[in-house]
């Protein structure tokens, strides 16, 4: 009898090991974190939405939007529950990185990292995420190696459907018809008279100081004689607010009517200048309803300078600084995502200034080009051209080089599909891998 009751404790026993055995903790080897590769995890929601601040994209929507890799300079609107928080840095930057996901769960989260606040605004030690929150987030998308992100400088739009209070509208000090002269709005400003509203001011462009790639704004002063340096426009956009695609976008000479708010900004250096703060927007320039472009055709040799090429930096790891360079010591613009032997995912379009075909029936690029280190050179190193510096279309590159040295060749493009355009763009779109990074070297631009 005593050995039929060890034998049947001993198979309960038995029994007990082994169904105990799925609760043994993973070897010591197996890690957990929940903040990498958190996108690998397939969405179970279907796509939805388009991104706009109508109709935002669902979570699973802006990852098949990063994966298609097109437009990812743009602003885009995503709506999604907050899965986990990462941090948020109240005391130091003002921002949060977190994760969010359609369902809430951990299937396919897309990371936001660096974050502002409701509104746009910083992360205060009293402002809280919790997992749940209903988010929509606004900013720019990116594949970050390999983590579909939300890329630093986004904000929230909407927490758990309510939005940032918008400020009362106040009037405008005065209307497009009655526009002061630069004068009489730099003494409205000494008076204490410009801050209850917006102001129209008219004044003549003296100078073009800067073109912003990430806002898309210009800097530039205004007087009443086209000479004089009185009043700074800051980062002022276009015609009724449009983008400006380049410096070469506005000319000394044309004359303004902008509309903003009225200061006087002290510098770094003490100096107190007179300014239209940011944005600000242009009401009316020359006459005209749109800028028009500096000249007929493009030439570009690069010997010293851009020549008022610009970059936009499409996608550009934390660990670069810049993909486009210009070399002065060599005369030519170089690109490469190749830093301290690793290789870099980055995108980065080397634009043109707005130039015209205006009267033309044919034309043609031409320019001077060499590379390394190059995986498909004609899927790597594009050139494109845009009728309105936002929408690119690629054409056909005569001659690519073949990578065993770094001897320029030439090469051409036909435009005839764009003769008789009044604005047109060139860009030159660099790519690369995390597997692969080649270089790209450019001189010698010209079209006629």
């Amino acid at each position: 009898m005593k050995k039929f009751i060890y034998s049947i404790m001993a198979l309960a026993m038995t029994a007990t090991a082994f169904t105990s055995c799925e609760n043994v903790p993973a070897p010591y080897s197996v890690t957990f974190d929940e903040y990498t590769n958190n996108n690998t995890n397939t969405p179970t929601t279907p796509t939805a939405g388009t991104g706009t601040e109508a109709d935002p994209f669902n979570v699973a929507a802006a990852l098949k939007y990063i994966e298609a890799g097109q437009d990812l300079d743009k602003e885009v609107y995503v709506s999604g529950t907050i899965v986990s928080v990462k941090e948020i840095d109240a005391a130091n930057y003002g921002n949060a990185t977190y994760l969010i996901s359609d369902d809430g769960t951990t299937n396919g989260q897309l990371t936001v990292y660096r974050g502002y606040a409701l509104g746009n605004k910083k992360f205060t030690a009293n402002d809280k995420l919790n997992a749940g929150d209903k988010v929509v987030v606004y900013g720019k998308l990116v594949n970050f190696k390999g983590t579909k992100e939300f890329t630093q400088g986004n904000y929230i739009y909407s927490l758990n459907g309510n939005k940032a209070a918008q400020p009362t509208p106040t009037a405008d000090l005065n209307t497009e018809a009655t526009a002061w002269s630069v004068a009489e709005a730099v003494q409205k400003i000494q008076a204490n008279q410009t801050t209850t509203g917006e102001a129209y001011v008219k004044g003549i462009i003296s100078e073009v100081v800067s073109y912003n790639e990430n806002y898309k704004s210009i800097t530039y002063y205004i007087s009443d004689n086209g000479t004089d340096k009185t009043l700074q426009v800051f980062s002022g956009k276009g015609l009724n607010g449009a983008d400006f695609a380049a410096k070469t976008d506005l000319q000394a000479g044309q004359t303004v009517v902008v509309k903003g708010n009225l200061k006087a900004f002290t510098n770094k250096q003490g100096k107190v200048i007179m300014e239209v703060d940011k944005n600000n927007k242009i009401i009316s320039i020359s006459g005209a309803s749109t800028p028009q472009p500096a000249a007929t055709g493009l030439t570009a040799k690069f010997e010293t300078g851009m020549d008022n090429f610009t970059i936009n930096n499409i996608t550009l790891p934390s660990d670069l600084s810049f993909v486009w360079k210009h070399d002065a010591s060599k005369k030519y613009m170089k690109a490469s995502a190749f830093k301290n032997s690793t290789n870099y995912a980055a995108e980065s379009r080397l634009t043109s200034p707005a130039f015209s075909l205006a009267g033309k029936t044919s034309a043609t690029l031409s320019f001077k080009h060499a590379a390394k280190f190059f995986t498909n050179a004609a899927n790597e190193f594009k050139v494109q051209v845009s009728t309105d510096g936002t929408t690119w279309h690629d054409v056909a590159v005569s001659a690519y080089p073949t990578g065993t040295d770094w001897t320029f060749i030439d090469a051409t493009c036909d435009l005839s599909a764009y003769a008789g355009k009044a604005t047109v763009y060139i860009g030159f779109l660099y790519t690369s891998t995390a597997t692969k990074a080649g270089t790209w070297e450019i001189q010698n631009v010209e079209v006629k």
